[in-house]
């Protein structure tokens, strides 16, 4: 027969010791609940009072937030305008001993071969890649820390 830990021993005291003490814990339950009806109801009220106090201070500070809720949205549609106009289309394609490459195909050959050995697309938010023509082969690394080998 095996000895019982002494974790085990000391969670059997405890469940014991909880279960004789249970009596004793319900009738001071029983006698403090009146006192805890009229704090809770005491509570409510002050609970009340201050919200009807604050209501004019929050109405107060949404009046002053919103002008400058709507100068931010402003400018940010101004920034991002700014930003969608700086980018442009482009394609990178590498040619080498009377072959060409490109990169479009190669990043999305890589993340196919990333996500073939397990790994989660959506989690991806960097790819970088490295085409060696000479070897006839792209490396990549995803979210630098990944990495990975494609044919080309």
């Amino acid at each position: 027969m095996e000895d019982k830990s002494f974790t085990d021993k000391f969670n059997e005291t405890v469940d014991k010791a909880a279960e004789k003490a249970k009596p004793y814990v319900d009738k001071a339950a029983e006698k403090a609940k009146p006192y805890v009806d009229k704090a809770a109801k005491k509570a409510k009220s002050a609970v009340d009072k201050a919200e009807e106090k604050a209501k004019p201070v929050v109405e107060k500070a949404k009046k002053q937030v919103k002008p400058v809720v709507k100068a931010a949205k402003t400018k940010a549609k101004a920034v991002k305008k700014a930003v969608d106009n700086k980018i442009f289309e482009h394609e990178v394609i590498v040619q080498f001993g009377g072959n060409s490459y490109y990169a479009k195909d190669m990043n999305e050959r890589a993340i196919e071969d990333f996500a073939s050995k397990g790994g989660k697309k959506d989690a991806i938010k960097q790819v970088q890649l490295y085409v060696k023509p000479e070897e006839r082969a792209c490396y990549y690394v995803i979210n630098n820390k990944e990495t990975g080998r494609i044919d080309i």
